[in-house]
């Protein structure tokens, strides 16, 4: 009987210690500091019209802005709706008036309308928009 209330007290002792280290908060590790250039933009997706001026596929670009200062970088997330809205409609515009659907898609043209755009929203002229991906899919 003793034994097993011997037996019994150091189980329960064991036990605690396991449970107490399980409860304790970890240890606090620093975060790792956000080392990328690169702010991600939502895809782009437009409308492409035919020379009737009536739809006749989508264009889609991806595309980042790239950011050496970090508090540029930051300022960038914050007004990243109003850089996409600027972003959607400056596309629509050359996608309905000067791109045609049956011609190859001017990557110049658009990464100087995008970057014009970037320099009025945000201010500044130190992010650069870089274009990863033009897609054009017809009807």
């Amino acid at each position: 009987m003793i034994i097993r209330t011997f037996y019994i007290l150091i189980m329960s002792f064991f036990l605690s210690i396991t449970a107490y280290g399980a409860n304790s908060e970890p240890e606090k590790k620093e975060a790792p500091e956000d080392v990328s250039e690169y702010v991600m933009i939502p895809p782009i997706s437009v409308a492409m019209y035919n020379r009737r001026k009536r739809p006749a596929g989508t264009m889609t670009v991806i595309m980042q802005l790239k950011i050496e200062d970090s508090e540029q970088r930051t300022e960038a997330r914050k007004v990243l709706p109003r850089l996409t809205n600027a972003y959607m409609n400056q596309t629509l515009k050359l996608a309905r008036d000067f791109f045609d659907i049956n011609r190859p898609i001017n990557a110049n043209i658009l990464s100087r309308v995008l970057q014009s755009s970037t320099n009025k929203v945000l201010k500044h002229d130190k992010a650069r928009v870089l274009i990863g991906d033009i897609a054009v899919q017809k009807r």
